[in-house]
């Protein structure tokens, strides 16, 4: 039998991880068998052996594209010219425009996250390298004037990340929210913190200050 070339092995190894996506969103990790992932992905046990050792290993594969996928939004959003445009851009294409079996392997991912130290390891460490990417590319957008000098980049990202994971669990189990009407607020929101973060930073501090002040009387 004549060996696969490297593009078509880079196509095996691309149709088992699609196919493991769709098997642990529709059963979940722990009903999900090896033979249902080869099945799915039309190969033999042994030529998913050859890529991948666990279902674990699949896990680490399909994090390790997804976290290549969101590089490369990023990088849209870093050569727009327009910040809040290319945050609307990468919304769409990292969130909103998911398919639905993406949603639900994410919401999967996050409960075996709790059970499994592995996949809570990979999840990690791509969470880690995504929001090292966009408080990166937050602290140029600042070195370049589209974000007010005072506020902090790293939390900024954070609260970006925040937002992203908050309408992805958001749209699972038919939860569902006007993307028309949300988003451009959401962004407005956004855009106003960033370029009047100091502002906005005297005001959560004020209020945070009110509610300890608050606390502290109740104690009393």
């Amino acid at each position: 039998m004549p060996r696969l070339t490297q593009a078509q092995q880079a196509q095996r190894r691309a149709r088992i991880l699609d196919a493991a996506e769709l098997c642990f969103a529709e059963t979940g990790f722990h009903r999900t068998t090896m033979q249902d992932i080869c099945r799915k992905a039309g190969v033999s046990a042994g030529a998913v052996y050859v890529y991948f050792d666990s279902k674990e290993d699949l896990i680490d594969g399909i994090v390790a594209r997804n976290r290549e996928d969101l590089a490369r939004d990023l990088g849209a959003v870093a050569a727009s010219p327009n910040l809040l445009e290319g945050l609307h851009g990468a919304l769409h294409s990292c969130v909103l425009e998911k398919p639905p079996h993406h949603i639900a392997l994410f919401v999967e991912m996050v409960a075996e996250s709790h059970r499994n130290a592995r996949v809570a390891a990979a999840m990690a460490t791509c969470d880690c390298a995504v929001s090292g990417m966009l408080a990166d590319l937050m602290t140029r957008a600042q070195a370049q004037g589209q974000i007010a000098p005072g506020i902090d980049a790293r939390a900024l990202a954070e609260i970006l990340t925040l937002i992203g994971d908050g309408m992805m669990l958001r749209q699972h189990g038919g939860l569902t929210f006007d993307v028309a009407r949300t988003v451009p607020a959401l962004l407005d929101m956004v855009g106003s913190y960033m370029t009047r973060g100091g502002a906005a930073q005297e005001l959560a501090t004020a209020v945070s200050g009110a509610g300890a002040t608050e606390m502290t009387r109740a104690a009393e």
